[in-house]
């Protein structure tokens, strides 16, 4: 998948839990394709554009589509597919105006009202976190399969579990209406990376037969609400 296509299976990088993601980015390649977030947020932008563009020729080659986090200006000089902005980051119409009408958008939310306004200001999809308990946070409150689902009904357009997700319960995620997943450790930490990758795409990208969704009407989203990424 690459440009405009709403990704199935969104695997954001880590430094804490992987500082040097190449090798394991190919070793889950080999799963079928998928997007990748370069998410780096402690890294200068030289740097930053160093991994980009190592990382980029890593998802070339292996039909895979790399997006970065937060950075409109990064993803455009190494001529990334697109931006994925946490919930503290720009605006989405600004973002939107600035990648044009081609590079692919997304918004990580974690309330409905904020999701329906990035995608009526422009993103191509949303995050919805965190449906499952995590390692990283393990006491902290998560959403369960149920409320997922419902603030999923509510929302007009594609939207990613995110939180949690392995191959394991990404079914759930599924049956609650997740159009795809969005994860770290799920695939950084699986001892068969390609297996992972493979299982989700049996999930999520059967056939391609996923629904195509049309963007909704751009709107203001200067009332965008802030939120951890």
């Amino acid at each position: 998948m690459a440009g405009r296509g709403v990704p199935r299976i969104l695997l954001l990088t880590d430094r804490s839990t992987l500082p040097e993601p190449g090798p394991v980015i190919a070793a889950a390649l080999k799963g079928g394709g998928f997007h990748l977030c370069l998410r780096e947020k402690g890294l200068e932008a030289g740097a930053l554009l160093r991994l980009a563009s190592e990382l980029r020729e890593i998802l070339l080659s292996g039909g895979g589509t790399l997006l970065v986090h937060d950075r409109v200006d990064v993803a455009l000089a190494i001529g990334a597919d697109g931006v994925h902005l946490p919930g503290g980051g720009i605006p989405t119409a600004a973002a939107r105006d600035l990648l044009g009408p081609e590079l692919l958008l997304g918004r990580s939310c974690h309330h409905v009202e904020e999701a329906v306004l990035a995608l009526a200001a422009g993103a191509d999809y949303v995050t919805l976190s965190p449906i499952f308990a995590t390692r990283s946070h393990p006491g902290a409150p998560h959403l369960g399969v149920e409320r997922f689902r419902e603030m999923r009904c509510a929302i007009p357009g594609p939207v990613l579990a995110l939180g949690g997700i392995e191959a394991s319960n990404a079914g759930l995620a599924a049956e609650a209406g997740a159009d795809g997943v969005a994860l770290i450790r799920g695939i950084f930490a699986a001892p068969d990376p390609a297996r992972v990758v493979a299982t989700l795409r049996a999930i999520f990208v059967p056939g391609g037969s996923r629904p195509v969704f049309q963007r909704v009407a751009k709107a203001d989203d200067r009332s965008e609400s802030s939120g951890p990424a």
